[in-house]
């Protein structure tokens, strides 16, 4: 039976802590090292963590952030089998039996993720997560891997090295992709493992801008270029779903959001290019990964 380690990043997340905590302890698999490493909260985070005494490890001082965070838990694991869990996500009962249970059956197998849903604050269900059969030109189309949801050999990591601190938004993708490029074996699974939670504070939501940018330079520097679908979601949110801005005015020009998604596409990809074909009018066909 294989030790599985859990880590999970908190910052002021008592809202959220003590059901992460319990999701974790009331597994049916029992093999666990669970880590909580908190930044240092001020909203009673750690009180909560007192209360469990000593039933799993933690720590409550300043840190550089998540990705900071995560890579101090995975350092003192002792696991075969690694995840992270943030502070506001939950793993249902089943989670890590059943991702051991695939890791014993596929010991060429580097990282397993399964389905999940989506949930707010009151753990009411409101969605599904859009993964999906994987391949590398899907990830890099969307995040088809549900990070909750997702766990990876102690060998992997080794060989890929510690979570980017320098990212704040894109982290776990970012990880993704390396994995894939040192030839990790990433499969996924049809079976329910997590919830994912979105509510008013979580970061991809509260800042969207900043968020598409470093998925742009993650997406170039380790995949290679960057999808189109990632320039058409960015520039819909411009149009769209902000309140003010440029975009929002210029929305109802024909062609306008189609146009300025295929121009920022050609830039951030103009080493695919040559500069005559950047400025054609949109509507043609982008180029795929491998074109």
């Amino acid at each position: 039976m294989p030790l599985v380690s859990i880590v999970t990043p908190s910052f002021n997340q008592a809202e959220f802590l003590e059901r992460t905590i319990e999701s974790v302890l009331s597994q049916t698999y029992t093999d666990i090292e669970y880590i909580v490493v908190d930044g240092g909260s001020t909203d009673g985070s750690p009180e909560i963590l007192r209360s469990y005494g000593d039933r799993f490890a933690w720590v409550s001082e300043p840190d550089r952030g998540q990705s900071h965070a995560i890579n101090k838990g995975l350092a003192r694991a002792k696991g075969e089998i690694l995840a992270y869990l943030n502070s506001d996500d939950v793993l249902l009962p089943r989670a890590i039996e059943t991702a051991v249970g695939y890791f014993e059956e596929h010991p060429d197998w580097d990282v397993i993720y399964g389905d999940a849903a989506f949930v707010d604050d009151s753990d009411t269900v409101i969605g599904s997560y859009p993964t999906a059969d994987y391949t590398f030109e899907r990830l890099m189309h969307q995040c088809c891997i549900c990070q909750p949801a997702a766990f990876w050999r102690a060998a992997i990591a080794r060989r890929v090295g510690p979570f980017n601190e320098s990212l704040l938004y894109a982290l776990d993708y970012e990880y993704w992709i390396r994995i894939d490029r040192a030839n990790g074996k990433i499969m996924h699974v049809p079976e329910q493992l997590a919830w994912s939670r979105i509510h008013t504070g979580t970061k991809t939501e509260t800042q969207r801008r900043r968020f598409s940018k470093e998925i742009f330079a993650v997406c170039r520097r380790e995949g290679g270029y960057v999808d189109f679908n990632y320039f058409r979601g960015y520039w819909y949110h411009l149009c769209h779903e902000r309140e003010d801005g440029l975009p929002r005015r210029l929305r109802f020009l024909p062609g306008f959001e189609s146009w300025m998604a295929s121009l920022q596409y050609k830039w951030w990809n103009r080493h695919l290019y040559s500069w005559r074909d950047v400025w054609p009018a949109a509507g043609g066909r982008e180029r795929a990964a491998g074109d």
